[in-house]
């Protein structure tokens, strides 16, 4: 017996060794607890867009270059959309493709209403033949045919921000000696140069523009705006002093000397 018995556990213990490995499933239906309500809150949603469609789009701002009537056009898709299932995001991009588009908002007003605020880019200055330069540094494509009262800014390959800053610098400081900045240039290498509302040139160079400027500045009143009627071109690109060309007209019969009736510069 004990013998046999023995056999019998060894036999059962070989047996069970010898069952093979398996990985086992067990279904689980739990997720339909999850789905369920899912299924419900999307069919709830998509009954009251039913019930509840955009009837109404208030713009709100104060424009002057966009044009309202392609803004009005733009919108039209819009009306009769689902008050919940309105795509904010995607109606925003839209309306910052405006090019004169600076800031936009949108919101839903409950029950049917959409608002929307629009800020417009302020233009300071024509970049080139198709783009204007906004206040904030924004260069943007517009017609620039009506904006022929702006100063012109040569310098497409230098960061706008950078261009925005010296211009304001340089208008401060002619605005001191009330003159006005119609041009301004900057070429590859840096080197700047404006130009005056009287057709006066002033070229500053790459180096020490901001010392150049207060040394003009500082001279301005008492040698130059006397004269200025009589200059074609300021060259400040030098260390110690600058070099005056003068309309030709101006040297007919007369010196540099007696031009300047003997002032020191």
């Amino acid at each position: 017996m004990f013998s046999f018995r023995k056999k019998a556990d060894q036999a059962k213990r070989k047996s069970t060794a010898e069952q093979p490995r398996r990985i086992v499933w067990r279904k689980s239906y739990n997720w339909l607890l999850l789905l369920i309500p899912l299924l419900t809150a999307g069919a709830y949603l998509r009954q009251m867009d039913q019930l509840f469609p955009i009837k109404t789009i208030q713009i709100s701002g104060e424009f002057e270059y966009i044009d309202q009537q392609v803004l009005e056009s733009s919108l039209q898709r819009y009306l009769g959309e689902g008050f919940f299932s309105l795509d904010i995001h995607q109606l925003r991009q839209q309306l910052y493709q405006q090019s004169w588009a600076d800031s936009v908002s949108v919101r839903r007003v409950w029950p049917d209403r959409l608002m929307i605020r629009m800020v417009e880019k302020i233009p300071l200055a024509r970049w080139d033949e198709e783009h204007l330069l906004s206040d904030k540094a924004v260069v943007y494509k517009a017609d620039i045919a009506e904006f022929h009262y702006l100063p012109k800014i040569h310098a497409r390959n230098h960061q706008p921000a950078w261009i925005l800053q010296r211009y304001y610098q340089l208008k401060s400081r002619f605005d001191s000696v009330d003159e006005e900045i119609v041009a301004l240039n900057v070429d590859s290498r840096g080197a700047l140069e404006v130009e005056l509302i009287n057709g006066l040139q002033v070229k500053f160079g790459r180096s020490g523009i901001d010392r150049k400027i207060e040394r003009l500045i500082a001279i301005y009143p008492q040698q130059i705006l006397p004269r200025r009627a009589q200059i074609q071109r300021l060259d400040l690109r030098y260390s110690n002093g600058f070099a005056v060309a003068w309309k030709q007209e101006v040297l007919q019969g007369r010196d540099k000397a007696s031009i300047w009736s003997n002032s020191n510069v």
